[in-house]
């Protein structure tokens, strides 16, 4: 999928892509009279760069958008299963899920930065990262 985004950053013109490795959870804003919309919270996502340097770990972005555009623009599946559990939040209370899905390649996302005071840097490093 890397390749992939490579060459749909190429073909768009920008010099990278994002790469969103994991995420916390998200929620989602729906109403009769107001656009159905989400907001997915990651927790370490990458920016990709064409040109070969190496990815670079950012801070402070958001994934957000309609359910139907993202749905539009997916492009490929992963092989791999990533399991999510956590609570939907509900008029009844919170109730508990479980999601299971594949890496997805997105063609085209929304994004928007953080508010500044919900930047946070991790109390300990990623040992992932540390060992590379």
């Amino acid at each position: 999928m890397r390749k992939m985004l490579i060459k749909e950053c190429k073909k768009q013109g920008k010099t990278y892509g994002y790469y969103f490795k994991d995420v916390t959870g998200g929620f989602t804003t729906t109403g009769r009279v107001s656009p159905n919309a989400f907001n997915i919270m990651p927790t370490e996502v990458y920016r990709v760069y064409i040109d070969g340097r190496p990815d670079e770990l950012i801070r402070g972005v958001d994934l957000i958008g309609t359910p139907l555009t993202m749905f539009s623009e997916i492009q490929a599946a992963g092989a791999d299963k990533g399991i999510f559990t956590g609570y939907c939040g509900a008029e009844s209370g919170n109730v508990p899920v479980t999601a299971v899905a594949p890496s997805l390649f997105v063609r085209k996302i929304e994004t928007q930065r953080k508010m500044e005071t919900l930047i946070k840097m991790p109390l300990l490093a990623n040992p992932e990262i540390d060992q590379k």
